[in-house]
């Protein structure tokens, strides 16, 4: 017999568009049960991606929660979520965290995988998990704490590290100056620019004071 459904997941998968700092998504969760239901997800590329919340509880009968993901980098074919189902007692579902839902017996947990797509729709889907999923790469807990900009790999020669950073610094920045493309800058064109905005900051009010 299969398993009642515990979550409406809409849409079905994380279609995410283009924003002024990377990449945005959200879906909605909605509990289908009379009891509480608690969800937590993973994903293959935990440090691409900021999702909130990361583990909650839906306590009630159609209670629902947003779920917003947002990324700096391209999302690509091999970017899925495992999003994880429970029913829960009412005990359990006060103060749902990760420490408390390491407690939980794993048979009672469900899983399904989430895709992710780049402006397309889908309908919604009812969550009534699986206990073997379709293969995938190896899918570990997100980060709620993750800092996209400034979260920066070191994942080969100390000039990509470099790069990597000096992306980020950008990303940054254009998030607080978006009407100026610095992608591209160098970092002595970088370090050039905030000097010159260093030392316009004496000079302005100088003149201003000589002036007026």
């Amino acid at each position: 017999m299969a398993s009642l459904p515990l979550i409406r997941i809409s849409p079905s998968e994380f279609q995410f568009s283009e924003s002024r700092t990377g990449y945005i998504s959200r879906l909605r969760l909605t509990n289908l049960q009379d009891q509480a239901v608690g969800f937590k997800f993973k994903t293959n590329a935990p440090h691409k991606f900021l999702v909130r919340p990361v583990i909650c509880s839906l306590t009630e009968r159609g209670m629902a929660v947003d779920v917003v993901v947002k990324s700096t980098s391209p999302i690509t074919d091999a970017d899925r979520f495992l999003i994880q189902t429970v029913a829960l007692a009412a005990d359990e579902a006060e103060g749902l965290d990760s420490p408390k839902w390491r407690t939980l017996d794993p048979s009672r947990i469900m899983e399904d995988l989430i895709y992710c797509t780049v402006g397309l729709r889908r309908s919604s889907i009812s969550s009534q998990g699986s206990a073997s999923p379709p293969a995938s790469p190896t899918l570990v807990a997100v980060s709620h704490v993750y800092d996209p900009y400034m979260s920066v790999q070191n994942y080969g020669s100390e000039k990509k590290r470099d790069e990597r950073i000096a992306h980020a610094l950008a990303k940054r920045f254009y998030s607080v100056m978006p009407g100026m493309d610095i992608n591209d800058w160098s970092w002595i064109e970088f370090a050039l620019f905030v000097a010159a905005c260093f030392v316009m900051g004496f000079i302005i009010p100088i003149v201003r004071y000589v002036v007026f």
